[in-house]
């Protein structure tokens, strides 16, 4: 959770809000990390899980979201994103309530 909410914070560039959604979907905790931030461009969207992948090279590794995504898929839960540029981003984490 702590490297979605630094993400958005970068995005953001000090100013905007990061509002975080919880709710119940059949058997399945959403949570979801909403800014409005930059957005994320679409040919970046499928390199953000990519280890070592990022566009902010003097503050980040490229690493929170590839660690981010292994974590929740070894809990057997998904990690989805939409994105407009200029807008904002939207993280959406899939966990199931029971195994």
């Amino acid at each position: 959770f702590i490297n979605l909410m630094r993400n958005a914070e970068t995005a953001m560039a000090k100013e905007g809000n990061i509002t975080i959604e919880t709710s119940i979907d059949y058997n399945l905790l959403l949570i979801k990390f909403i800014d409005n931030g930059h957005g994320i461009p679409k040919e970046n969207i499928e390199k953000i899980w990519e280890p070592f992948f990022t566009t902010e090279k003097d503050t980040g590794h490229g690493l929170g979201l590839s660690i981010s995504h292994n974590i929740i898929q070894q809990h057997q839960g998904s990690i989805t994103v939409e994105s407009e540029v200029n807008k904002g981003t939207t993280f959406t984490i899939r966990l199931p309530l029971a195994l």
